[in-house]
Formats: structure tokens, sequence, C-alpha cells
């Protein structure tokens, strides 16, 4: 193993022993602690605590005699696996015929120890392996939805395995798990193969089921093992390299992280009961903290060994931290938005035109709305007829892209709709080629809705007229529509300034991020669109017949998509005297 580099945080005083200086006394405790405990795990029955005069030994001889921080930490490594290894040939031998040699033990004796290592297997492994046994079948069925069944049956193999070994040690596997028989004959031998079975594969099996059934977890995991490969003396150097060459990457000292973590560490202000702007408030600092984790965690990469080492586990802390903030946000967003929420002269609330995708709108499979008035005049078939269709019409409503006579080119506008669309005050645009109807919510943005095929598209409030553009006489506006300055569509202005969900920003760095959520918006809001007109080719209104019988049904379907559209982004909508 070669001496470490020269550099500003090695210099080249002389001293054999520089690098041991660098390294702080906290990382060296925790060293010992887990060799203690590897220790201990050797010999069922004693504690770590136990251990520890051994350990500090143990650690004490390989930090003098290691040439650098990377071969101290290999060295420790390499012993504690080769004590394991050694170990476990002893017990086999012990728990047989001993290779010809007649070491013969008392059955109960070794019964005991059988029973002592089954209990200690338990309490390191059975967690893991009832999280295994629990998750299953959802990581299972993830998997051959998104990738392959091969792969899901190879998991699935070991997850069986993993399920036996839990039955094995005594763990009861949750209810619906399977049925599987305890081995009562394992001996020694046998449990020792358990043992090695368990240490080198149940975090394998554990690993896949966290990465497909909670991957929030499985980031938390990957994140202490990126935290361990970050104090290597290469690896360090690299990185620190690779953050210098940035003029504008900020400091990278001890005293700088110090600051950080306590900001991370500072506690958030609890809501008073009745005191307005509180919850606010309490929003603002855990920004700031999820600000402060990832600035710390920038700074973390770029410290030098040294300073890593008296900071061990600050990835960790950071991803804990964020992800807990956004947890808290999340649950208080609708409160936060109340509060926030600017009203006009009329007390109603101003729509903004991140409403279009912070409130998509939604299809409820379930909701039985009232049929609107003009359904109602659809001839009833006698009763026998409509029970042996039923059976045959209940099932999935089919996939419907677009309008087979409402609003279709070359048909009249249904007499019916007019007073309708004026109640929503819904603009109807009719050309030699297309129709439309546009829906507009205050002066944020604004709905156009086609029928040939059925789409949806929602856009920025467009002040001018030559903001669409044609394809085959259907106007298709622009995702930046109403974006650019005076409205214009132009993606060369770089000077105009955006603002939206309380960031302002230019046209060139905020546009595409505001396109591309209402591209989401209007995706959702044609899944609605067409989830109504496929509600008429199931149940009793497939049993239409005429074309009248059947464009009274998709009016009907429209006017359902209406009411969503202005619930979801007008709730305290009032329809209008047409």
């Amino acid at each position: 193993m070669s001496a470490p580099p020269i550099n500003e945080d090695n210099p080249p005083d002389g001293r054999a022993g520089n690098w041991r200086q660098s390294i702080a006394q906290s990382f060296r405790s925790e060293e010992v602690r887990s060799i203690a405990k590897e220790l201990a795990s050797l010999e069922p029955g004693l504690s770590s605590a136990s251990k520890m005069p051994l350990a500090m030994k143990f650690e004490e001889f390989i930090f003098k005699s290691a040439t650098d921080f990377d071969d101290y930490r290999k060295k420790i490594q390499k012993r504690i696996k080769k004590l394991k290894k050694t170990y476990s040939e002893q017990q086999s031998i012990a728990g047989g015929v001993g290779g010809g040699k007649g070491v013969v033990e008392n059955a109960d004796l070794m019964r005991e120890k059988v029973l002592l290592l089954q209990s200690e297997l338990r309490d390191e492994f059975g967690a893991r392996l009832l999280y295994i046994a629990k998750n299953a079948d959802e990581a299972v069925r993830l998997i051959r939805e998104n990738q392959d069944d091969h792969k899901a049956d190879v998991l699935l193999s070991h997850i069986e395995n993993a399920k036996q070994w839990a039955v094995d040690l005594g763990l009861e596997l949750p209810a619906g798990t399977g049925s599987f028989v305890k081995d009562e004959k394992r001996d020694m031998e046998s449990m020792n193969k358990l043992k090695k079975y368990l240490e080198t594969r149940v975090d394998h099996i554990r690993s896949h089921i966290i990465k497909y059934t909670d991957p929030v977890l499985f980031l938390e995991e990957k994140i202490v093992e990126i935290d361990d490969t970050m104090l290597k003396d290469k690896v360090t150097e690299v990185f620190r390299k690779a953050l210098k060459a940035d003029p504008d990457g900020g400091e990278f000292s001890v005293e700088k992280m110090k600051q950080l973590m306590e900001l991370i560490n500072a506690p958030v202000p609890i809501p008073r009961r009745n005191q307005e702007g509180d919850s606010l408030q309490a929003a603002v600092a855990r920004i700031e903290k999820v600000r402060v984790a990832s600035q710390a965690l920038y700074t973390y990469v770029g410290l030098p060994l040294a300073g890593k080492t008296s900071f061990r586990g600050t990835m960790e802390k950071c991803v804990s931290v964020v992800s807990d903030c956004l947890n808290e946000l999340e649950g208080d967003y609708n409160n936060l938005v109340k509060e926030v929420d600017g009203v006009d002269a009329d007390g109603k609330r101003i729509i903004l035109l991140e409403d279009a995708w912070n409130n998509p709108m939604q299809f409820a499979e379930s909701e039985n709305e009232e049929t609107p008035a003009i359904e109602e005049t659809i001839s009833e078939e006698p009763d026998t007829k409509r029970q042996k269709t039923d059976s045959a019409t209940n099932g999935k409503a089919p996939m419907v892209i677009r309008s087979r006579f409402l609003l279709t080119s070359g048909r009249k506008t249904f007499s019916t709709l007019l007073p309708e669309l004026k109640k929503k005050r819904a603009k109807l645009v009719r050309n030699r080629s297309a129709t439309f109807v546009k829906l507009e919510f205050g002066d944020a943005f604004e709905m156009t809705i086609y029928f040939e095929p059925l789409l949806v598209t929602i856009r920025a409030k467009d002040h001018s007229q030559d903001e669409a553009f044609s394809t085959g006489g259907l106007c298709w506006p622009s995702l930046y529509q109403g974006l650019g300055p005076s409205g214009k569509d132009s993606r060369d202005v770089k000077e105009n300034n955006l603002s939206v969900l309380g960031v302002m920003g230019s046209y060139e760095s905020l546009g595409p991020i505001i396109a591309k959520k209402l591209e989401y918006a209007s995706a959702q809001a044609s899944y609605v669109l067409r989830r109504c007109f496929a509600e008429t080719a199931v149940g009793k209104s497939a049993l239409a017949k005429s074309e009248y019988e059947k464009e009274m049904l998709e009016a009907g379907a429209f006017i359902r998509f209406l009411r969503i559209a202005r619930a979801t982004y007008n709730p305290d909508w009032v329809d209008v005297d047409p």
C-alpha cells in the first residue's frame, strides 16, 4: 500500500504517523464498538461489552501497524472475516464426529448450544426475515408489471427460502404468506450452514424487495453504504479535485460544516393554536432545513478525510432531515394553501396558474352523480330486456378516444347543450373543420376541449390572438402560450420574468418547467373527459340505439365533465342563469 498523497491536508512534514493524527477519536471509538459486536457474535451468550477490552487491543494493534487510512480499514475487515471463518470451521468440527478425532460432546449441552445459536440468529435476522415475508407478494407483483416474469420467479424462489429460514428460527410468518414446516432436527453443523446463508443472502433479498416496495428506505440504506465509501482516501481526493475545479464551489471546511449542522439540528417552531401565520413560518423553517441539508451534503463531500471522520453519518442525517421535512410539508400543504391564498373583492379565492397541476382533475370511479336532465328522455326498455343485457355491459368501461356524434364535423349543435354551456360560462367555437369548447379560469389559465379526438389542453391565459397554430384546421395552442412577454410565444426572449409557486425567474429557465406541468394537467383532464364518454357505452347506457339517444348520452357525459372541471378549479362555483 502506497503512502498517502502529499497535499494541503497531508503536508510533507516527515512524520510517518501524520495520517493517524487526522483521524478523530470518535471514529476510532465507533470502530472499537463495531469490532466488539462482531467478536461477541462469534460466541453465543456473550455481550459486546465483555469483548470491549479485546476489541480495543485489536484496534490499537491494527492502527499502529497500518500504513495509511485505507490500509487500516482493510486490515480490520480482513482480520474479522478470517476470524469468522476460523471460528465457523471449529464449530463444525465440534458439532460432528470431529474428522475422526472422536470429539463427542454431551447431547444436552449440544442441544443447548443449538438453541442458543438459534436465539442469536433470530434476534439478528428476525426483523429482516419478517419484512421479506410481509412485503414479498407486493414486490413480486411490481416486478411482474414493470419488468418480466423471469426476474419475478427468481426473486420468488429466494423469498421462499427466506420464509423457510424464518420458520426454522422459530418465527411466526404473517397470515397469508404460505405454509412451511419447521425442521426440528437441526444440529450445530446445519445451524452453522443456516447462519452462513443468512449472512450472505438475507440482506440481498431484502434489498431487492425494498427497492420496489419502499424506495425511500432503499435510498436511506444506500446512503449509509455510500458514506462508508466516502471514508477512503482515494475517493476523497477524487471528489475534492472535482469540486475545487468549480470556481463557485464554495467553502469546504470543518468550521463551515459545524455551522450547517447547527442549522440542521435547530428545532422547528411549533404552530400555536388560532395564531395566523405560525403554520407558514413552520413551513418556511422546514424548507430552510432542506436547503441547509443539501448544502451540508455538498460540503461534506468536499471535506478532507480528517474532516469526514469528525462528521461520520452526515449523509444519512441529511437524507433523513430532507425526507422528514418533505413529508411534513406534504401533510400541511392544503392548510398552507388556504393560509396564503389571495381573495378578490367578492371574497372568492383567486385562481393561480399552479392550480392547474397542483390540483389536477380526477375521475371518481365510484361516484354516483345525478344524471343530467337531458338524459331522462331516453325511452325506457322493458325490465326483462335490461336484465339480460346488464350482465354483458356492466364490465370494464371501454376506451373511447373520440365523440361519435356530439359536436362532430357536419353535425348541428345539440339544442339542449347550449343552456348548459351558458351555465358553466363555456364558449362554443365552430369553424369549417372543427368544433371546440373553451373554459376560462380567472386570469390564470384556460381549458380547450376537443371532440375529434377527445382531448383537453390547459394553457396559460392568452391575451393575444396569434398564439395558436393550426394543424389540419384544428387550433392547437402552444404549451408556452401566455408565458412569453405580452402573451407572445417567444423562446428567444430571456429578460422576461415569470412568477410561479412563489419563485421568480426568467422565461428561459421557468418556461420549460411550467410547460411540462401544463402538459401533465392536460393529460389528466383528457383522461377524465374520455372516462366520462366511456360511461355512455356500458350498463344501461349501452342500450341506446338511435343516433339521437347516443348523442344525448354524450351530451350528458360532456356536461358531467364540465361540472367536474368547475368543481376542481372553482370550488365555490355557482351556475349562471342562461
